[in-house]
């Protein structure tokens, strides 16, 4: 799978693959197999684990500022959260070995949705938040609302069939950033912000499942490629 944007240009990028399947009560008792199961693939050179009531939380760090791979797993839900991406074909290829080891353990077909998410910072033409800002806001078809009210930051949500966008200006140290990147590395340059969500329901059983996993993860990719060649020169 073709890495879709330069990773020079990418200042910050996390990607969530989400599946979520019909609750199998049988991970109250196997929780410890899960993990000794994840632990045998030696995905990452640490493992550390959390069990909670319903949820199995695998990180590669026991230190909040230093976790970059996350696997939750929970009564109907498995989701693979990482901010230390090689390549797409890498951490791509990281998920099916997790899927793959799941679901000869617990069962976690039939999926009733596959979702994946990207969040990330990019580099842009301009250094400059104000610069980048009025950039944002020239590409409004009417800024009569912009100019009746002085905009110091702004944010624009998209929603459509299967899924959704955000993007917007990021300062630097921005709260985006504090938030969703929230370990040792993160890049704190001022940039723009692309958000998308995408998603898709009612897989049929017939079908083979890792293809529409990444049937989905390539459609997100392909919105974010999208909306960074329309924000690149500002």
């Amino acid at each position: 799978m073709k890495d879709n944007i330069n990773t020079g240009l990418i200042l910050n990028r996390k990607i969530v693959i989400e599946l979520r399947f019909k609750p199998s009560p049988k991970i109250f008792d196997i929780k410890g197999s899960i993990i000794s199961s994840i632990e045998s693939l030696n995905l990452f050179p640490k493992i550390h684990w959390e069990i909670g009531n319903a949820v199995v939380s695998i990180k590669d760090n026991n230190e909040p500022s230093k976790v970059r791979n996350q696997i939750i797993i929970d009564l109907n839900r498995l989701a693979f959260i990482c901010t230390k991406i090689d390549s797409i074909d890498s951490f791509f290829s990281k998920f099916q070995k997790i899927y793959s080891e799941l679901n000869k353990i617990i069962g976690i077909s039939p999926l009733t949705r596959i979702g994946c998410r990207i969040q990330g910072t990019y580099k842009v033409k301009s250094q400059k938040f104000d610069s980048i800002l009025e950039s944002f806001k020239k590409s409004f078809p009417t800024t009569t609302f912009l100019e009746e009210f002085p905009t110091n930051d702004l944010m624009l949500r998209i929603n459509y069939n299967n899924g959704m966008y955000i993007i917007g200006p990021i300062k630097e140290n921005d709260d985006f950033l504090k938030k969703q990147f929230p370990f040792d590395e993160r890049n704190n340059s001022v940039g723009i912000g692309i958000d998308t969500d995408n998603f898709l329901l009612s897989i049929n059983e017939s079908e083979v499942k890792e293809n529409k996993i990444k049937d989905v993860l390539t459609a997100s990719l392909a919105v974010e490629k999208s909306l960074y060649e329309k924000l690149k020169d500002f």
